[in-house]
């Protein structure tokens, strides 16, 4: 069984609903058993401030699927969920997955990079990794995520935990 890291975001009406909705297609998949679910939390947009802001969460999944295949799988829940593949980069979403870890690997293969190649510098990842795993060091990077926050400028990527909670069917 392979574990993994997956960043879930929304920014796009009804952002809460739909991270659950996501959580539950996840979930409900024979291949996926979501075994941890961090806090949400709403972020300022990085790279084109010009849209409204996300909700975010991380979870932790098991699986028995190879990383290329998980990437195929979360690609497919993503365009069920409406989201638009033929955007550019960086604009407002639907839906969101990104596989931040798997295993304690270090892959390279094509489209996917994992740990994924953002990781180091987003708060609103690394703070709920943080939530949900504790002060773990991620594969490549020589820092445990405390010290990968610290190096952050405290002025990029605001967060801020919302009051929304997971609703519980979902796991």
């Amino acid at each position: 069984m392979n574990n993994s890291l997956l960043s879930l975001g929304s920014n796009l009406g009804g952002r809460k609903l739909k991270i659950e909705n996501c959580i539950e297609s996840l979930n409900d998949s024979k291949n996926i058993r979501v075994v941890g679910v961090s806090s949400m939390y709403e972020t300022s947009p990085m790279y084109n401030l010009n849209q409204e802001d996300f909700i975010n969460c991380v979870l932790e999944i098991e699986t028995p699927l190879k990383a290329l295949e998980l990437l195929e799988y979360t690609k497919e829940i993503e365009k069920k969920m409406g989201r638009d593949f033929q955007s550019q980069r960086n604009q407002p979403r639907k839906i969101d997955i990104d596989i931040l870890t798997y295993n304690d690997e270090i892959i390279d293969e094509g489209n996917l990079k994992i740990p994924h190649r953002e990781i180091g510098e987003r708060k609103f990842v690394l703070v709920p990794i943080l939530e949900l795993k504790g002060n773990m060091f991620i594969p490549g990077y020589d820092k445990k995520i405390e010290d990968l926050i610290e190096d952050l400028d405290r002025n990029s990527d605001k967060i801020r935990k919302c009051n929304y909670k997971i609703n519980e069917k979902n796991l």
